[in-house]
């Protein structure tokens, strides 16, 4: 699935924007985790500097002052994660390591291949809703 360029931003609160891609999607996305956890992104605490965000010319990022930019699809990732339709990668490390898995183990437990689970662990690709929903499973299996 390819992601597309953003076309409308408005910042929705102190360290949230509320996007809109070109294929209709549109969500908030909140980035107060992300801002607290990188020390390079500490300007956009500032609710002011925060409230500078504007699309690139292009579509395809939001921008700040100071060269500090986020990309459509990683924007994407985030709110498919925020909304409950993605799990995030750390999520399914932490899910991979508190069952003791390897690749092979994973991918064996869930029925795909080691190259798609390496592809999630890495974030190259987002873990899609399924495969979320799969590891639940997969947990209460366990624990029956």
């Amino acid at each position: 699935m390819s992601i597309g360029k953003l076309t409308s931003l408005a910042v929705a609160a102190d360290q949230a924007l509320s996007l809109e891609w070109d294929d209709g999607r549109s969500a908030r996305v909140d980035l107060t985790s992300v801002i607290g956890l990188r020390e390079a992104l500490a300007q956009l605490a500032d609710p002011g500097e925060f409230a500078k965000a504007r699309l690139s010319e292009d579509g395809w990022s939001v921008e700040w002052p100071g060269g500090l930019d986020f990309g459509a699809a990683q924007l994407r990732r985030w709110a498919d994660e925020q909304a409950g339709e993605a799990m995030a990668a750390s999520a399914f490390r932490a899910w991979m390591n508190g069952h003791g898995f390897t690749l092979d183990h994973a991918a064996e437990a869930l029925g795909l291949s080691r190259r798609t689970v390496a592809y999630y662990l890495s974030g190259e690709q987002p873990v899609p809703r399924t495969v979320m929903l799969a590891t639940r499973g997969f947990d209460q299996q366990q624990a029956a």
